[in-house]
């Protein structure tokens, strides 16, 4: 198992790291969920409000990303990878930093 701040490559070739987000404009935004997840329907409902448009993958559906989040060190949904940020749980505070921090994450 990895450390959660060592870097990983995820399923779609992205480097990985735990570190905050610097100002990336290109920032993408992934949320690996599974289904019947009040915590992952809480981060897309937070994430909607702020206006940041982001990739959903179900890990129920895709061994390969449930292997990404395990090697991130995490062991529940929903997780988000944020550029070079990435964190489990609901997370209001970093899903509002992530919002501030990437502009061009934001739906036209």
């Amino acid at each position: 198992m990895f450390a959660a701040n060592e870097p990983q490559e995820s399923p779609q070739g992205k480097k990985t790291s735990g570190l905050e987000p610097q100002g990336d404009t290109n920032m993408s935004i992934t949320v690996y969920s599974k289904p019947r997840c009040p915590q992952c329907d809480a981060t897309y409902r937070a994430l909607d409000k702020q206006g940041v448009s982001y990739e959903k993958i179900d890990v129920t559906q895709d061994a390969e990303s449930l292997a990404f989040i395990k090697g991130l060190g995490y062991q529940q949904a929903p997780v988000v990878v944020a550029g070079e940020d990435h964190w489990s749980g609901f997370r209001p505070d970093r899903i509002k930093a992530v919002a501030a921090a990437a502009p061009l994450a934001l739906q036209a």
